[in-house]
């Protein structure tokens, strides 16, 4: 069936101010932009009116925990039986497209194989979802023996470094083969602590040189991308020479690795993750000084800016799925590339569009309204390039398409007759 979205001011991803036009959805693909579409005589044809609104693709998320299993819906205590957080994932990534996120780069689940097995259900398009990129758990040093472990606030005190143990570089590439052979996009790898965790390891090294290096050849050998979480120079430093595709909070970044970054042979993309920083300092109580998150947030916003600066990829996603930081709150990101790290609303979008659809290696055909283009598309009530805060509110969104097939129509935007779409 064609789709013909008439009269829309559209938002096209790649940072271009919005222009009317008219859109033609023909299966899964963008068939035609043009000012003026004649609508089809076919016969087989629905038509949305979107006059008023802004047309623009679908948003990117590139670090949402779907295994963490807190949404603005359900919070979940992370204790559920196995079954039950199998339908918890599902449900999770259905919030993510009602909140206008049709893609998914996923920052990590405890439940790989659910995640795996969600990721071809929605292929196979039984169950609402966004596009998604598969990921392992979260392995680090102290959980690769157990996928269930879990770590919980402690002291830095008696905490083991990579520096303070022996190698284990065996059991990583045990890691990503494993991994690999349950059908995962992508590993990911905790190179740096994590102080909103254990308190003042941000910075300390969870893995040594040889180990990444490991898992690097393994995951070339097996086809799969690596994510790292890594806060300081150091570790992103490793992660970039080990050839890891996406690296997470980046927060202590210094001018002489994102010189690296920049001139990196293979495509690096950032996810600063600025949205769990808001929600760890906005939850009603200050939180206590080894979690480090005013040094964390002065750091960011300067580290971001140079990024930008640099040209380097950088896409929206901060942890989403816990309970203080509950997926359907992702757009927070956006607001806070514009308020914190000085980015333009147009600038923000074009990180959550054309640069996700890099992220999620579709670059030549998802993230922009094009010709050819998947149909990923969002139909916004108001202009997200002058007000990016309309993006947090999910009632704004009167159209959600993913692949051509629609997941939400607003009865406002159902049908236009031909006399309306000839003015």
């Amino acid at each position: 069936m064609k789709t013909l979205i008439a009269n829309a001011q559209v938002f096209d991803g790649s940072g271009a101010p919005r222009r009317k036009a008219d859109v033609l959805v023909d299966g899964n693909r963008i068939m035609r932009v043009a000012a003026h579409i004649e609508r089809p005589q076919d016969g087989d044809v629905r038509v949305i009116d979107a006059a008023g609104a802004t047309l623009m693709p679908g948003m990117v998320d590139g670090h949402t925990h779907l295994g963490l299993g807190s949404t603005v819906e359900h919070r979940s205590p992370r204790t559920e039986p196995e079954e039950e957080q199998a339908l918890i994932i599902s449900h999770n990534a259905r919030v993510m497209l009602d909140h206008g996120f049709t893609s998914i780069y996923s920052g990590g689940n405890r439940r790989p194989r659910a995640e795996v097995a969600l990721r071809k259900a929605i292929r196979e398009g039984w169950m609402p979802g966004p596009r998604l990129r598969a990921s392992s758990w979260e392995v680090s040093a102290d959980t690769m023996k157990s996928p269930s472990a879990t770590l919980t606030p402690v002291s830095a005190a008696g905490h083991i470094g990579a520096n303070d143990r022996a190698p284990i570089t065996d059991q990583v590439r045990r890691f990503v083969h494993e991994m690999a052979d349950i059908g995962v996009d992508v590993v990911k790898m905790p190179i740096t602590g994590e102080s909103a965790l254990i308190e003042y390891t941000s910075r300390v090294l969870e893995f040594k040189d040889e180990e990444v290096a490991a898992a690097g050849e393994v995951a070339r050998e097996r086809g799969v991308w690596l994510t790292a979480h890594a806060h300081s120079p150091e570790g992103i430093q490793m992660a970039v020479r080990h050839g890891f595709r996406a690296i997470y909070h980046a927060t202590y970044m210094d001018d002489e690795t994102i010189a690296m970054i920049a001139n990196a042979p293979q495509p690096v993309f950032i996810a600063p993750s600025p949205g769990s920083l808001w929600m760890m300092g906005n939850m009603g109580k200050p939180p206590t000084p080894g979690m480090e998150v005013d040094v964390a947030i002065e750091s960011l916003r300067k580290v971001v800016p140079k990024l930008m600066k640099a040209g380097i990829r950088v896409v929206p996603g901060s942890d989403y799925g816990f309970g203080f930081n509950p997926i359907g709150l992702n757009a927070t990101d956006l607001a806070l590339f514009v308020d914190w790290f000085g980015m333009t609303p147009a600038e923000a979008l074009r990180c959550a569009t054309e640069t996700g659809g890099h992220l999620m290696g579709m670059g030549d055909e998802l993230g922009l309204v094009r010709e050819g283009y998947l149909a990923d598309l969002l139909l916004v009530e108001g202009d997200p390039t002058r007000d990016i805060t309309i993006l947090q509110d999910a009632s704004r969104l009167s159209m959600i398409m993913k692949d051509g097939q629609l997941h939400k129509l607003a009865f406002n935007r159902r049908a236009a007759c031909a006399a309306e779409l000839a003015t």
